[in-house]
């Protein structure tokens, strides 16, 4: 009876180990805040791996590890996007490019994803997806904190007229910084070093790894932050005085302007104090 416990402990203990150290498949990325600890593959018992994941969007990698979280081992981009259907060679590279599902902010609704491991580091990805969505344009603003490195809390620029997009934060910005559209690493933007407050800077993009941007003169308290999106992205940041002082600046005459105190122009102001420009003098007002 003895010999009969201790040969069932020893399975049980050869059996734990193999189970920690077997090969986990998992996918990684902006829909499920980049966790190792998400989205498993499970085994299909045919080489294949596969999981469904309601909502996929922005960029992912896949990565295989063994017995706890590593990035070691990870599978990105071959410099194309992930189309439905369509079955997608990964590229084994450390800290390579996420990969990007085809089309601009797309959403795969109930995507069955399944993986395929070959030799010499061979990754075949196939995504089929339910349906395909069409999301909306997003911007977000993330760095170090009090900001944020994820997009779950990191703050959203809001559309304004003229492809402008707005952001006034409350609170101080000391850290490095970069512009994300559509909640993707790979649609990074950013200008390398530090910028100044009130200039206009052309940003780099969309690319990741990116160099980050940081305040070139001491801290700013409650900037505004101001991107005009084109065929180029630019952006501009000023304080509450420096948008007064672009305001002064201003030479327009005739029919009044009103900006608010982050010298953004206001097409509609209500309920709020606003600076009127009218024959080249500037009041402040409440409406």
């Amino acid at each position: 009876m003895k010999k009969i416990s201790t040969l069932l402990a020893a399975v049980a203990v050869s059996a734990a180990a193999n189970a920690i150290s077997a090969e986990t498949w998992c996918m990684p990325g902006t829909y499920q805040d980049w966790s190792l600890e998400k989205n498993i593959f499970e085994a299909n018992g045919d080489g294949t791996y596969s999981q469904t994941i309601e909502d996929l969007y922005g960029d992912f990698k896949v990565v295989m590890y063994e017995g706890g979280s590593s990035w070691s081992n990870q599978w990105c981009s071959n410099g194309s996007p992930v189309e439905n259907k369509v079955a997608y060679e990964a590229k084994k590279i450390d800290n390579g490019p996420n990969i990007m599902l085809a089309g601009d902010n797309m959403h795969y609704i109930n995507a069955k994803v399944t993986i395929t491991p070959g030799e010499n580091d061979a990754l075949t990805i196939l995504v089929e997806a339910e349906r395909v969505e069409n999301g909306q344009e997003t911007w977000q603003l993330v760095g170090d904190a009090p900001l944020a490195w994820n997009f779950t809390t990191a703050p959203a620029f809001t559309k304004g007229d003229n492809n402008e997009w707005t952001l006034a934060y409350t609170g101080t910005i000391t850290g490095t910084f970069k512009v994300v559209k559509n909640a993707a690493w790979a649609n990074s933007y950013s200008t390398a070093g530090a910028i100044n407050l009130g200039e206009v800077y052309t940003l780099t993009g969309p690319q990741d790894p990116i160099d980050n941007m940081s305040p070139a003169a001491g801290p700013w308290e409650d900037p505004t932050f101001t991107l005009t999106v084109g065929d180029t992205v630019t952006l501009k940041v000023t304080t509450g005085e420096a948008g007064v002082e672009a305001i002064e600046a201003d030479a327009l005459t005739g029919e009044a302007v009103y900006y608010n105190l982050q010298g953004q122009r206001v097409a509609n102001p209500e309920n709020g104090l606003f600076i009127r420009l009218q024959g080249g003098k500037a009041t402040k007002v409440a409406l």
